[in-house]
């Protein structure tokens, strides 16, 4: 990827089979994405399980990605304020668009149904 290139704060909820895949009841994607072109500077993921009789949300990063999660003090910070059911795929979605962040689905990227492997 050239470091170069412009990127954004970009979000989308995943779709219902990469759900099933996962084996997760819903996923939120989120992280640096190029402006032109699609392509990524890093991808986290925020996933809800089923954890006995509630949905738990886990934090998913893996390592060459940790260095974006650095880059974002003010989610980490933001997350770190809720807790429990008030913690919906939607009310993370609006946490993310709070902090500046792009929804991809309303400026019409339609890419975001399928993950994207990092490399």
């Amino acid at each position: 990827m050239d470091d170069k290139k412009p990127v954004r704060r970009e979000f989308y909820r995943n779709s219902a089979s990469y759900c099933r895949v996962m084996d997760v009841v819903s996923a939120v994607t989120f992280g640096l994405f190029q402006v032109d072109g699609g392509g990524t500077v890093g991808m986290l993921s925020v996933r809800w399980e089923k954890l006995g009789n509630e949905l738990a949300p886990q934090l998913h990063a893996y390592y060459d990605s940790w260095h974006v999660l650095a880059s974002f003090p003010d989610v980490l910070a933001r997350m770190g304020e809720i807790t429990g059911p008030s913690c919906s795929p939607e009310a993370f979605c609006q946490l993310l668009l709070d902090c500046g962040f792009v929804n991809r689905v309303e400026r019409g990227v339609d890419d975001h149904a399928e993950p994207t492997l990092i490399r």
